[in-house]
């Protein structure tokens, strides 16, 4: 084994054995006893499992002391148990252990599902006891009362978030922004699992032993991309475009190389970052002719530095000569210096040409110059001799761990890191490779790769997020990434938590171009965009709806989403709005004039006296909800109640048969229709298909059609809250107007949803009710939705529930 090698993976244990620290020595010692593979991998992942744990406390069911009203006890009891109330519950759904409104709430996504099942009349099924109808709606107003009653006069309950590792985005846009290189395997990590319709979500968000193996790997390879060590160094080179060198004399140029006819020059100007030591090499061969071989001279500004004799005339050959050269602008010649011809000389021996395929500047060729950029941007200070580096090598980690962990490094922690580094230099290696193993332990910390917060009190009372958490907390939601130098810069020197501070941060956000991250992280989710690169329209029917169309319209839904954003537009121009952005494939396929067809670029397009306009009327969500052979109102009604009104329609019966197995004839209406006849299927499509059909016009893929085969579209249907609509714009009114509470308060649930890593709970009511009535002030601007969701009780603070 190679000593050094094995000396670096000596202080990679070291390096892990401090970064486990807090641990215990029990995992410590599970650690140190592993191999570096698999067993090593899996040690680490239980001991970040166990730092999350013994950093986090229990978040305690509310164990609310009001048990269950008597009468709906007894409905329950008279109507639902006999099915959902004994060891195997019909469709896995067990009431039987709720016995308190606290235990109701606190597991309310079932009881939402309940409460649509009873006002449906989905629930009871018609072949149980009938459960009158006066019952049946004193239940449905009694559940919706536990659930959405509360009285936010008193202080509001924040509750708190499961400690989260980053997202496999967020890790990659952090490496990127902390040291500026991009680790584009960061996206071939293990998928990351999603909960309540997003991968952010901390009760979700696991440590498999391969991630952590990939956490490993990555720390070395980023590592040795950012810091260049002696012990790896290659000097860099670049070739010089023979095209941009000025010729002077006998020098022709066919773009492939120069060929010197005659004697003359060619002179390149390259600017020199750093002085120093460099190669300069040239490849050429020779056309020889006369008692000489060919001679050529390097230049440098105009003063000859070495001379070569050319004498391969079959192949390219290499030469190169070592100078010194100065920082700055500088001008590299070429000269062929002894041309010869004689017209009576032996045929194929009478005229000597000199032909150049590369020029090659390497360097410079010390190592201490430090030429990378991402090497200069790591060391911002470099110790000058070596009783300076230890000094300078605490200066670093303190500086770069207090940027990987988004807060203050303590005294201990740096200590800690220069443990690592003093064990690494002094086994012999160099100063870059010490610093590059202390940056490997800072990497694989869980202080990175979690977003930890301190425990809220033990007493239950609720605490504010430091400034440093407010700021992480802030960054991650809007950038994706961790928090810049001013955000940083203001949780040290300004309290975040003051409203106008924290305002001023948060438009700063906004305005910055890594705000377009709210659209990839959250716009994307939410919308179930990622859906669309599975999405296998039936070749046959759809030609030409082919990857590359199938991106143009993911990326029409990413630019409009982006402008709403940028232009901070009213939330409900999400539902309707008057332009798109379309490319010329993207126009064809709207039959849009004005868009070259063959023009590449995005452009914003007016949709003025257009049936386009809005989400709804974009390709790309009218072909995720739809089938690959065929649209599907049933899809595209249930994708708009669960994203568009918050009112996500109860499961299907597990024995109801799918529609394209049943032999039903006539239009899809009509399928529909004899679909519904089924009172088990009546409730749940009553719901969802006037609102699929209404895009009817739009075919599987997003284009308008006046007809389906021969027969005409009918775009027409009645909600269940009574309003009559025939298409698309006019159900786009009803959304923008009677509608529009809904939309708005189903779309502050999801960004809050995401903005916390968790799901929502019952308290969170008064947050939402706050940030509905403030877009309600504020002609429903989206800035004034993250304003809201940034200022609210549950993102600023943390409070445990207390066993009772």
């Amino acid at each position: 084994m190679n000593p050094k090698k094995e000396n670096v993976g000596r202080n990679q244990i070291s390096a892990y054995r401090c970064v486990l620290n807090p641990i215990g020595p029990a995992v410590q010692m599970m650690f140190l006893t592993s191999s570096r593979v698999f067993s090593l991998c899996q040690a680490i992942s239980v001991a970040f499992f166990l730092l999350a744990f013994a950093t986090t406390p229990m978040v305690w069911a509310q164990k609310d002391s009001e048990p269950i009203d008597g009468r709906a006890m007894g409905l329950l009891q008279e109507h639902c148990l006999d099915c959902h109330g004994h060891s195997e519950p019909e469709a896995g759904l067990n009431l039987e252990h709720f016995k308190t409104l606290g235990s109701v709430r606190f597991e309310s996504d079932i009881w939402e599902k309940v409460l649509q099942r009873i006002a449906s009349g989905s629930m009871p099924p018609a072949d149980a006891s009938e459960l009158p109808e006066d019952e049946k709606e004193w239940l449905a107003q009694w559940v919706d009362d536990a659930l959405h009653k509360i009285d936010c006069s008193d202080a509001i309950f924040p509750g708190e978030v499961t400690i989260r590792r980053l997202t496999k985005l967020e890790y990659r846009n952090s490496i990127r922004d902390l040291l500026g290189y991009d680790y584009s395997p960061a996206m071939a990590f293990p998928g990351d699992d999603t909960g309540y319709g997003f991968d952010n979500i901390g009760d979700v968000l696991s440590l498999p032993p391969v991630l952590m193996e990939k956490y490993l790997d990555a720390a070395e390879v980023i590592t040795a991309n950012v810091i260049h060590t002696p012990e790896n160094f290659v000097p860099p080179s670049i070739d010089l475009p023979l095209a941009s060198g000025k010729r002077e004399g006998g020098v022709n140029n066919d773009g492939a190389e120069l060929t010197f006819f005659s004697d003359g020059t060619v002179t390149f100007e390259k600017e020199f970052e750093a002085g120093g030591e460099y190669e300069i090499r040239v490849s050429l061969t020779a056309e020889q002719a006369g008692p000489e071989p060919c001679k050529m001279t390097v230049y440098i500004d105009g003063q000859a530095e070495k001379s070569f004799s050319i004498k391969d005339h079959e192949k390219f050959e290499t030469v190169s000569t070592v100078q010194r050269i100065k920082a700055g602008k500088r001008k590299i010649g070429v000269s062929f210096d002894n041309d010869y011809y004689d017209e009576k000389g032996p045929k194929g021996r009478n005229d000597r040409n000199l032909f150049l395929k590369r020029l090659t500047i390497v360097g410079p060729r010390e190592f201490n110059l430090a030429n990378s950029d991402l090497h200069k941007r790591f060391f911002f200070t470099y110790p000058k001799k070596k009783s300076e580096e230890e000094a300078f090598a605490s200066r670093l980690l303190s500086v770069w761990s207090s940027r990987f962990f988004r807060r203050p490094t303590a005294p201990h922690e740096v200590q800690a890191l220069s443990e690592i580094y003093s064990s690494v230099r002094k086994d012999g290696s160099s100063f870059e490779q010490a610093m590059q193993v202390a940056l490997q332990a800072i990497l694989v910390s869980p202080k990175f790769l979690y977003k930890v917060e301190r425990p809220a009190p033990e007493d239950g009372s609720p605490r504010d997020l430091t400034n440093f958490e407010l700021a992480t907390s802030l960054s991650y939601f809007i950038w994706g990434t961790t928090p810049d130098d001013l955000l940083l810069r203001a949780a040290a020197q300004q309290d975040l938590q003051e409203p106008a501070i924290l305002k001023t941060q948060v438009q700063r956000l906004l305005q910055s171009d890594r705000s377009e991250q709210l659209v990839e992280n959250f716009a994307v989710q939410w919308l179930q965009l990622r859906a669309l690169a599975d999405f296998q329209p039936d070749p046959q029917r759809f030609q030409g709806v082919d990857a590359e169309l199938l991106a143009d319209m993911r990326k029409e839904t990413e630019l409009f989403c982006r402008e709403i954003l940028r232009a901070d537009k009213s939330i409900l121009e999400l539902l309707d709005a008057d332009f798109t952005f379309v490319n010329g494939r993207l126009a064809k396929h709207y039959s849009l004039a004005g868009v070259p067809e063959n023009k590449a670029e995005f452009v914003k397009v007016s949709l003025a006296g257009s049936q386009r306009g809005g989400l709804l009327t974009h390709a790309s969500i009218l072909s995720v909800t739809s089938n690959p052979t065929r649209t599907s109102p049933v899809k595209r009604g249930k994708w708009i109640m669960e994203n568009m009104l918050g009112e996500p329609p109860p499961p299907a019966a597990p024995d109801v048969v799918p529609l394209d197995k049943q032999e039903l004839k006539g239009t899809l209406r009509e399928q529909m229709e004899q679909h519904r006849a089924d009172p088990s299927c009546a409730s749940c499509h009553q719901l969802m298909d006037p609102l699929g059909f209404a895009l009817e016009n739009f075919d599987a893929v997003g284009r308008w059609r006046e007809k389906d085969g021969k027969s005409n579209i009918d775009a027409s249907g009645v909600l269940p809250s009574g309003e009559n609509f025939n298409g698309i714009s006019e159900l786009k009114k009803i959304l923008t107007n009677q509608q529009k509470d809904k939309f708005v308060r189903c779309l502050t649930q999801k960004m809050l949803t995401y903005a916390l890593g968790r799901g929502l709970r019952y308290e969170d009511q008064c947050a939402v009710n706050d940030i509905v009535k403030r877009l309600q002030e504020n002609e429903y601007r989206i800035s004034e939705l993250v304003l809201g969701i940034v200022q609210s009780a549950p993102f600023r603070q943390r409070q445990s529930k207390i066993k009772e």
